[in-house]
């Protein structure tokens, strides 16, 4: 290996290290996002089921206005009835209050299932309120560690940016120039070892020239395909 290529090796790994924790900062926004979905979506359910709530039991109280109204109704024939004096008409209001009374035991009905679904709703909604209390401390634990999280991943970057620094100036500049332009062009890894013959970048089969420049290592050996800087492991 060539003398100049640890010094560049170490820099490498210290850029890799950089770009993962430049990643991991990136990827904070979208956790956050993913934290206060959580936390929507449970205040969503929440509001739904305390506006199922909301709605049953307005429809409760409307149906119990009607029963009031038909019981209103069904007073004034009945008073009719008994001063009626003609059959027919005797016999028309009985009909009415017939079909009063029919409403009203229909109506009655629809309360009691709506009594039984407001009762079950009440039980959704207090189910639903534990789960938003459970996502709202979920969401706080979650922010602080993410809090925590972004500040540790910016020191160490911090560190690993003056440690590049640091490192930057111990590498051949002809060939710290030559790598950096390599790292520009969105190589992975623009410093790699020769595998079986080829480059272990790109993969291709490296010329026999290449390859002895690499194993002797007086003078740098560059990939023929990629341009990637090229070593010989131990």
């Amino acid at each position: 290996m060539h003398p100049d290529l640890p010094p560049l090796l170490a820099l490498q790994e210290i850029d890799q290290q950089i770009a993962r924790l430049r990643l991991e900062i990136a990827q904070l926004p979208l956790a956050r996002r993913r934290v206060e979905a959580v936390l929507a979506d449970a205040k969503r359910k929440l509001l739904e089921a305390k506006q199922a709530q909301q709605s049953t039991e307005l429809l409760r109280r409307q149906k119990e206005g009607e029963i009031e109204e038909l019981g209103r109704r069904l007073a004034r024939y009945q008073a009719q009835q008994m001063q009626v004096r003609k059959n027919e008409e005797y016999q028309a209001l009985s009909h009415e209050i017939l079909q009063v009374k029919s409403e009203v035991e229909r109506e009655e009905e629809e309360v009691l299932l709506l009594l039984e679904r407001g009762d079950a709703l009440k039980i959704d909604v207090k189910q639903e309120e534990e789960k938003a209390r459970e996502a709202e401390e979920e969401a706080r634990q979650q922010r602080k560690a993410l809090a925590e999280k972004e500040s540790r991943l910016r020191d160490q970057l911090a560190d690993a940016e003056k440690d590049r620094e640091r490192r930057a100036t111990a590498v051949n500049q002809a060939l710290l120039a030559r790598y950096q332009n390599l790292v520009r062009g969105h190589r992975e890894n623009a410093v790699v070892p020769v595998v079986h013959g080829n480059c272990g970048g790109c993969h291709m089969k490296l010329t026999r020239q290449t390859l002895l420049r690499a194993e002797v290592g007086a003078e740098f050996a560059f990939c023929d395909n990629c341009g990637r800087i090229l070593f010989v492991a131990g």
